[in-house]
């Protein structure tokens, strides 16, 4: 996802509209800050929004309420990865709870926000929103032989260490070269995680995690090391809590 000049399609979508009146007032802030152009629409209904999707209309990032009265956020969040097949959309839950680990991890949200929401909570979210925007089309090279090659990082599902070799799995294929599993991730973009001294995912293409392994896209089972269970556990799930 690459946002054209920085200009972000927002919608908040939330029951409360005292809520919904602040956190649009605060986002245009931080677009006044960060000196870019936001569009903000505002909903109060799961339904309406979802309407407003199906007729192909473009939403960047999604500030969604978890507990709305009839489809609810969760609900929502399912709809736009699976009928919608949209993975594009940012989508940010917020609520007054913070015990939906498992649910919101499988409709692969941004992040999430506990209420009340400050503005500093939005400003991060954006800016790593922005952040994560300027990766997207950033690019891998790779030698073989003499030849010097390219690939996008985010056609990258993981690398693994065999060695002396590096295997990158990507959507289409797989590709083989020399080097040190180190010195990939030092160079890869925020989207990359290291889950074990052989492994480096995109966490883009996680659906499934234990304490022990990881479900990438493509269905792959890797395995998660002692060293590193407490990183994969902060950054890929919320409030501490393990996808089972």
């Amino acid at each position: 996802m690459v946002f054209k000049n920085k200009f972000l399609n927002i919608a908040v979508c939330d029951d409360d509209k005292i809520l919904c009146s602040e956190i649009e007032t605060m986002l245009n802030q931080i677009a006044e800050q960060l000196n870019i152009h936001v569009d903000i629409s505002v909903w109060f209904s799961g339904e309406t929004l979802q309407d407003y999707l199906n007729k192909g209309n473009r939403v960047d990032v999604l500030f969604l309420d978890i507990e709305l009265m009839r489809l609810s956020g969760i609900d929502l969040g399912y709809y736009i990865r699976k009928a919608l097949n949209n993975i594009n959309i940012q989508i940010v839950y917020i609520s007054f709870k913070t015990s939906y680990a498992m649910k919101l991890f499988k409709t692969q949200p941004y992040d999430f926000l506990v209420k009340p929401i400050h503005e500093s909570d939005l400003m991060q979210v954006i800016q790593g929103i922005l952040k994560v925007a300027e990766t997207k089309n950033q690019i891998f090279n790779y030698q073989n032989g003499r030849e010097i090659y390219s690939i996008e990082y985010d056609a990258i599902l993981y690398f693994k260490s065999d060695r002396h070799k590096v295997l990158a799995v990507t959507k289409d294929k797989n590709i083989v070269f020399y080097g040190k599993l180190n010195d990939v991730a030092n160079e890869a973009p925020p989207p990359f995680l290291l889950i074990h001294k052989s492994y480096l995912i995109n966490r883009d293409y996680v659906i499934r995690y234990t304490f022990e392994f990881i479900e990438m896209k493509n269905h792959d089972l890797l395995p998660i090391s002692k060293a590193y269970q407490k990183e994969v556990r902060d950054k890929l799930c919320y409030r501490g809590e393990v996808i089972e």
